[in-house]
């Protein structure tokens, strides 16, 4: 298994990643160190070219079950891994010149954002910031809707929205807003900036009102008028699509 270094904290945080596709793409990326992988003995013989033995421990599917809870898809495999999500937006690599950021406000479903992720970095957007309250430590559920793309995105959780939208207009971003309040417009009109974070709400909930506040404008998808609103990972891909840096 590939790592840049053993962790050095203790398990605070740790959790049981599971699928294929999360667990492989975990493995392949430096950054994260996993401390064990268990997997059914089929499934090691299909994957034993792309995971280290040493690392891993052949176990029953029953084993896995007491784990991470009967009826997840775990496909025969888990891994007890450390989190890689960032604590605060200093950490964050930022792009001299096009950058995207994804900033999620009251969005509290692990498969949402998990979804959320996996299409970011399907069009190029590799940042995303999440309120530190009021959202999800990092979990199996996440990295097994994010199919692998986990391990592709930054993502912090930061201790104040509003705060952190005022760092990037620092840094030269602008703040947009998803809302139902929004002027809908052509959102390839989007790509006219260079640097610019997106903030999407809940479909309930929409934005809080601080967080609406610090953006410089609103915008919204435009659909039928005969449906209310888009979930929020479905209108997520939408934007992201029009962002796209690929």
């Amino acid at each position: 298994m590939k790592s840049s270094r053993k962790s050095t904290s203790n398990n605070s945080g740790l959790y049981y990643m599971y699928g294929k596709h999360a667990v492989l793409a975990a493995i392949n990326n430096k950054n994260r160190y996993i401390e064990e992988i268990y997997c059914l003995e089929k499934t090691f013989l299909e994957l034993k070219n792309k995971i280290n033995r040493s690392n891993v421990e052949i176990v029953s599917a029953d084993f896995i079950n007491k784990k991470i809870g009967y009826g997840q898809p775990h496909q025969g495999i888990i891994a007890y891994i450390h989190p890689i999500f960032f604590s605060n937006l200093s950490q964050m690599s930022f792009c001299e010149n096009i950058d995207r950021i994804v900033i999620l406000d009251q969005i509290t479903d692990p498969q949402n954002i998990g979804a959320i992720i996996r299409s970011a970095a399907a069009f190029g957007i590799t940042k995303l910031i999440l309120p530190a309250n009021n959202s999800p430590d990092e979990s199996g559920s996440i990295a097994k809707a994010a199919s692998g793309c986990l391990e592709l995105v930054q993502v912090a959780k930061v201790a104040n929205i509003k705060n952190t939208t005022e760092t990037l207009k620092r840094k030269g971003f602008w703040i947009v807003g998803l809302g139902l309040e929004g002027k809908a417009k052509n959102l390839n009109e989007l790509k006219e900036f260079n640097k610019l974070a997106i903030i999407i709400g809940s479909e309930a909930k929409g934005m809080r009102r601080l967080t609406n506040e610090s953006c410089d404008f609103l915008i919204k998808i435009p659909i039928s008028n005969k449906v209310e609103s888009l979930n929020a990972s479905n209108a997520a891909s939408i934007i992201f699509h029009a962002l796209r840096t690929i």
